[in-house]
């Protein structure tokens, strides 16, 4: 096993494996139980993911780019976040063709491709975890600098500069990754170059600080500052739309706040002045945004929290027992589970996200509709915006005399709808 990133072997080669070493294992009751629920899940529970979370994922980022969406700057994060996610899941689905006789990931140089745009995937989806996390945390607490720092194109930097760090650092699992043949299994397998075994036991320390330690701290730190203050706000709301109740010191502190500062137009003095209401909606939308983050950076942090543990686990232990690769094995369903459930968390966390969702349907049906089939008098809507074109014609030009001027809109007006309702008939199936 090269990471916690790569594909985990099944658990009857591990097994396999096991009893090359020491003899048979005498597995118990609930050894034997878990074995059996975690080959059926290796089976059904991975294509599925597979299918699901890349269709999932490729509706949030065309959601995040063709819709108003577009115009926020965590918009960006999230949809790198889909891509990198259906990379991974792109990489899960080829080793699971193995069972069906399909050797793809053991073959060069497909092993060290899947590696390593694996281990690319897991450092870009834990980063721009990060990335977002710190926008929303600068959004809460420091709401005036959030024109000046949260903006589309220093998201776009900084996603651009995320990606070739990541790129960069998975580099060595395309020198250590290789095809190897296991005289335990009797099988090839994508593993670990036995000459590289230093090289990667360095690497695999270096790897676990810069995609787990440091990253699951801040995510930790920043959620629990930015949650604070939500909550907060939230109470400070609710404490304000109570009937006749007078807010204490501490109330009108917080809601002093939560102003916005305004510059004067010389720029020498900075004066206080109320929220408008337009900038209320824009501070409740972005309280919307940031409920959706939280939800979306908690869940990532607690379904690659355990995969993460048990690696520095086996870092440290030096003898494995069964029980513990079967845990082991449990947590990287949780692990893989993360590439493939953001749509749903989007859904069900984020209010914007599911009316961005409904209105691009609604779009494209809409599109699908109006591409009908020209006929002489052409289509529907064409005839309609003629319509309105010769009414606007009509309330324009000078009226010469009353009379002409009815008849000359009557005849205009019946020449129109004679040919729409021509047009109707001919467009009947």
């Amino acid at each position: 096993m090269l990471n916690a990133s790569t594909v985990q072997p099944p658990l009857a080669d591990a097994r396999v494996a096991m009893e090359a070493d020491g003899g048979a294992l005498n597995l118990t009751e609930t050894e034997v139980v878990m074995e059996l629920i975690g080959n059926f899940l290796n089976f059904y529970y991975m294509p599925l993911l597979v299918v699901v979370g890349s269709i999932g994922n490729i509706l949030s980022v065309l959601v995040f780019f063709n819709t108003k969406l577009k115009k926020l700057s965590s918009s960006y994060y999230l949809a790198a976040l889909g891509i990198s996610d259906t990379c991974y899941l792109v990489g899960l689905f080829v080793t699971w063709l193995s069972f069906f006789q399909v050797h793809i990931y053991t073959r060069e140089p497909y092993c060290q491709l899947f590696t390593y745009t694996s281990g690319v995937s897991s450092f870009l989806s834990v980063w721009y975890v990060v990335a977002f996390t710190f926008e929303r945390f600068i959004v809460v607490r420091y709401p005036l600098k959030r024109q000046s720092w949260c903006t589309v194109r220093r998201a776009k930097t900084i996603i651009a500069c995320l990606t070739m760090v990541g790129s960069v650092h998975s580099v060595p699992y395309i020198f250590y990754a290789g095809t190897q043949y296991s005289e335990r299994s009797n099988v090839t397998i994508c593993d670990m170059r036995k000459e590289y075994t230093s090289q990667m036991e360095i690497f695999n320390y270096i790897d676990t600080v810069i995609v787990f330690v440091v990253p699951f701290t801040i995510i930790v730190v920043l959620n629990s500052v930015t949650s604070f203050t939500v909550w907060r706000f939230a109470g400070l709301r609710r404490n304000m739309t109570l009937p006749k109740r007078k807010p204490s010191n501490f109330e009108i502190r917080r809601q002093l706040s939560f102003q916005y500062f305004s510059t004067h137009p010389n720029g020498r003095n900075g004066i206080l002045r109320r929220s408008s209401m337009r900038e209320n909606r824009m501070l409740h939308s972005q309280m919307k945004v940031t409920k959706m983050l939280l939800i979306v950076s908690s869940v990532f942090v607690c379904l690659n929290l355990p995969s993460y543990v048990m690696r520095v686990r086996a870092f440290v232990e030096t003898g494995h027992s069964y029980l513990t690769i079967l845990v082991q094995y449990y947590c990287y369903l949780f692990f893989i589970t993360n590439f493939g459930i953001n749509f749903i968390l989007y859904c069900i966390s984020g209010q914007n996200f599911r009316k961005a969702v409904i209105e691009m349907f609604r779009r494209h049906r809409k599109s699908r509709v109006n591409q009908e089939p020209n006929s002489g008098c052409g289509t529907q809507s064409e005839l309609l915006r003629a319509y309105g074109n010769l009414a606007l014609r009509r309330t324009s030009t000078p009226m010469l005399s009353t009379t002409t001027t009815t008849t000359t809109n009557r005849t205009a007006e019946t020449i129109l709808w004679k040919d729409y309702a021509d047009a109707r008939v001919m467009n009947l199936p």
